[in-house]
C-alpha cells in the first residue's frame, strides 16, 4: 500500500510511528495463513485452494576398403567368379585431446563470490520491509475514519456482509471497517505489514482474518459482497499482470458486488516531475528521486534511507500511473460496469481532471 498524503485536513502533520511487533504477536490475535484453503470461522465462507499458475552430435568415421580387402567371413573365401565383397571397417579411434581441452569440458565449480551474492527480491517485497516502512507516511486517525466513511458508503454492503481489503498493509482501514459491524478479510503479501495489522486489530479488540498472499495468485470465487483496493495498491506489475489482477477481483465478487479502487492520478503527478523530496520518517531521513517515464507511463522512484544507527538503504520501484480513461477501460474490459468516479473522498462523484490528486473508481460486477 503506497500512501498518498492527504493535505485536506487542516493542521494534519505526519505522525511517523513504527509499532514494535512480530508475526508471533499476530498469531495471538488472528491467523495469518499462507494459503486460503479453509473458510474464516467468523463469516462461514469457503476459501479455495490457491491455484498456481527446456543433442549431442555423434560423429561416425567410415573408410572405403580396396578391392583387395576381404571382410572376414565365417563361410570361407568367395568362390571363383564371385566378386569380392567389401565390408565397412571399424571407425578409427578419435584423436587424443589435450589435457587443457579435457579440463575445459568439466563444469567449473561455483565461485565463492557467486555463493555469497544475495538474491534480489522484487521491489514490492523490499519497500514494505521493516526498514523501509519507517519512511511510510502515518495517516492520522481522523483521516482514516473519514476515508472509511467514504468506503462504506460507496460499497453499500449490508451490515454483516463480507468485505475484502486487497493490499491491506498495516490494517488501519480494515480494522476501522470491522469495528462498524462488517466481516473483513485483509489480504497482503508482506508478513511484516500483516504483523503490524494484527497489533492494530488487538489494540482495537477486533478479530479479522488477515491472509498472506500474492494478488496475482488470488483465487477467490464469488465470496465477497464488496472489495476495496486503497492508496495506490494497484499497478505494481506489467500491463497484462495488472489486467489479470483485475480479473481475479471480478471473480472474487458476488454478482452485484462493488469494487472500489483508489490510485494516484497520472495527470496530477506528471505536472511536477522530475522531482526530489526530502522528509523525516521514524528514526530516519528519507530522500525520494522521482520521475515519470512518459512512454510506459510509470512513476520511477529511487528511495534512500539514512537510519539513526548509521546504516543507509536504497530501493528503486515503479508504479503504473493511470489516467481516468485508462483505468476505466481496464475495468470495462474485465467486465465491470463503472458507476462513479471521484477525485478525492471529500468530493464523492466529482472529478476535477489534473487538479484531482487521486482517481477513485466505483465499479460493479453485473
Amino acid at each position: 500500500m503506497i500512501t498518498i498524503p492527504d493535505d485536506s485536513v487542516p493542521g494534519a502533520v505526519p505522525e511517523p510511528q513504527r509499532p514494535q511487533s512480530s508475526a508471533v504477536m499476530a498469531m495471538r490475535v488472528i491467523t495469518i495463513r499462507k494459503s486460503v484453503d479453509e473458510a474464516p470461522p467468523e463469516f462461514d465462507v469457503e476459501f479455495p485452494a490457491e491455484q498456481g499458475d527446456e543433442a549431442a552430435s555423434i560423429l561416425e568415421s567410415t573408410e572405403e576398403l580396396s578391392d583387395d580387402d576381404v571382410a572376414p567371413d565365417s563361410g570361407g573365401a568367395p568362390s571363383a567368379g564371385e566378386p569380392k565383397r567389401s565390408a565397412p571397417a571399424a571407425p578409427p579411434p578419435p584423436p587424443k585431446r589435450s589435457a587443457r581441452a579435457q579440463a575445459d569440458d568439466k563444469p567449473s565449480p561455483p565461485s565463492l563470490a557467486d555463493s555469497r551474492r544475495p538474491q534480489r527480491r522484487p521491489w514490492w517485497e523490499e519497500i514494505f520491509s521493516e526498514d523501509f516502512v519507517r519512511a511510510s507516511y502515518r495517516i492520522p486517525d481522523a483521516v482514516i475514519a473519514r476515508e472509511v466513511d467514504f468506503i462504506e458508503e460507496s460499497l453499500g454492503v449490508a451490515p454483516g456482509g463480507v468485505v475484502l481489503d486487497l493490499g491491506c498493509g498495516d490494517g488501519h482501514h480494515a480494522v476501522e471497517l470491522a469495528s462498524r459491524g462488517y466481516g473483513v478479510v485483509g489480504y497482503d503479501l508482506s508478513l511484516y505489514q500483516l504483523a503490524l495489522a494484527a497489533d492494530v486489530a488487538q489494540d482495537r479488540g477486533q478479530k479479522i482474518n488477515f491472509l498472506q498472499g500474492d494478488m496475482r495468485e488470488m483465487a477467490f470465487e464469488e465470496m465477497f459482497d464488496g472489495i476495496f483496493c486503497w492508496n495506490t495498491t494497484f499497478g505494481y506489475f506489467e500491463e497484462e499482470k495488472n489486467f489479470a489482477v483485475a480479473q481475479r477481483v471480478f471473480k472474487a465478487l458476488k454478482p452485484g458486488g462493488m469494487f472500489l479502487i483508489d490510485v494516484v492520478n497520472r495527470d496530477f503527478v506528471a505536472a511536477d516531475q522530475p522531482n526530489q523530496l526530502w522528509y523525516e520518517g521514524d528514526a530516519c531521513v528519507c530522500m525520494d528521486d522521482m520521475s515519470v517515464d512518459f512512454i510506459t507511463s510509470r512513476l520511477r522512484v529511487k528511495r534512500t534511507l539514512i537510519l539513526d544507527d548509521g546504516r543507509s538503504r536504497e530501493c528503486s520501484y515503479s508504479v503504473r500511473l493511470y489516467a481516468l480513461h485508462e483505468l476505466g477501460k481496464v475495468l470495462h474490459d474485465v467486465g465491470f460496469r463503472v458507476t462513479e468516479a471521484s477525485g478525492s473522498p471529500m468530493t464523492p462523484g466529482v472529478f476535477f481532471g489534473n487538479c484531482s490528486p487521486r482517481i477513485i473508481i466505483l465499479a460493479q460486477r453485473p
